[in-house]
């Protein structure tokens, strides 16, 4: 009989339910589809997630306000599907990182992204992705993570303000793509919760994250599998190549940095994309083992302890213990010592949620 291990679940917190085929150049997103069938995708892609041991989610942004209608229906047992915290549009300014779509395409269906400027925009808006059922509100601070730098500062300073306050105000987190230093740090003094990619991140940014308690979703593999797109190998792609290695280089760098620090590291990546499909979630957590010399542990308390103290449930989730709830994965063999276990289908024994086996090989 193979040695069976148990241990808490992982989460994925960098989620985008409806991309499917993605391409960095394609936009706008959230309308390569009907709205039914981009619900349809979502389900699919939670589906899989809980098949594949990830008993929980957090939004990183989409359209049609799919997170929050799936969410609810998982919750209602309408759906199968791992615990989802919705995500909100992609919210950004004018003119900005995801202003992308030519203005005759706005007849309608908006896609993901939605556009304010102004504190007061802004406080209507982050009310508005609340009030349709967001908890995880989601802006674009910055270009970057795959692109050219631009170095400019989407927000204004009492913008981002606005958003975080608003946000906690009625309960919410907000996330950030941000990926410059000067922009980083601008998103961690207003209090944002999640900072998505940082690119740019070093000694100075791990300590103002430290000081205010800021989650990272480094999010590196992605870069790592544009860079061996054989679709992007032509000359026209040269300065995304370049910007990736970057990009990729040093993120690498100071991620074992910010582990030793003791900064709130969890996993989740931009699964969805050409070059990045839904699927095997669990291989992100591989690469960090091998590319930033982290061990196996390390990267496992990324996706258990830590996700779980990105939401604030820890004491519920996280751990195998007393009055936490039942979430179990059991494996074949020690995923302490070989991580690349979790992306093995057929190794994955049991996945437990919420006391319910939602995944049993060991009662066949």
């Amino acid at each position: 009989t193979p040695r069976a291990a148990p241990l808490a679940t992982p989460r994925s917190c960098h989620f985008h339910a409806t991309f499917e085929g993605a391409q960095p150049v394609a936009f706008p997103l959230g309308v390569d589809q009907p709205s039914g069938y981009l619900m349809l995708r979502a389900a699919k892609h939670a589906l899989g997630a809980l098949e594949r041991g990830f008993t929980s989610l957090v939004g990183a942004g989409g359209g049609d306000d799919i997170d929050a209608q799936l969410a609810q229906a998982i919750e209602d047992d309408l759906v199968r599907g791992p615990r989802l915290t919705p995500g909100s549009h992609d919210l950004g300014t004018s003119g900005g990182y995801v202003d992308l779509a030519s203005w005759w395409w706005r007849m309608g269906n908006i896609g993901t992204c939605r556009l304010a400027d102004g504190v007061d925009e802004w406080r209507k808006l982050v009310r508005e992705e609340i009030r349709r059922g967001a908890r995880m509100i989601k802006i674009y601070a910055s270009g970057g993570h795959g692109n050219e730098r631009t170095g400019r500062s989407q927000f204004a300073v009492e913008e981002l303000r606005a958003v975080v306050e608003t946000a906690h105000q009625r309960g919410a987190r907000v996330r950030a793509h941000v990926c410059w230093k000067q922009q980083i740090l601008e998103c961690v003094a207003a209090g944002v919760d999640v900072i998505d990619h940082g690119d740019e991140m070093d000694a100075e940014v791990i300590d103002a994250m430290l000081e205010k308690r800021t989650v990272w979703v480094p999010s590196a593999l992605y870069l790592d599998k544009l860079l061996g797109c054989p679709d992007l190998q032509g000359p026209a792609f040269a300065s995304i190549r370049a910007a990736s290695q970057r990009e990729l280089e040093n993120i690498l760098e100071h991620v074992a940095n910010a582990q030793a620090a003791g900064l709130c590291i969890v996993p989740g990546d931009d699964y969805g994309v050409v070059f990045l499909p839904h699927g095997n979630y669990a291989e992100e957590l591989e690469f960090y083992v091998k590319r930033a010399n982290l061990s196996p542990l390390q990267v496992l308390g990324w996706a258990t302890v830590n996700a779980a103290t990105m939401l604030g449930v820890e004491a519920e989730l996280g751990g195998l213990a007393a009055g936490q709830l039942a979430d179990l994965l059991v494996v074949e063999g020690d995923p302490s010592a070989d991580i690349s276990i979790l992306s093995d289908p057929e190794r994955l024994l049991a996945v437990m949620k919420g006391g319910r086996f939602e995944r049993d090989l060991l009662a066949n």
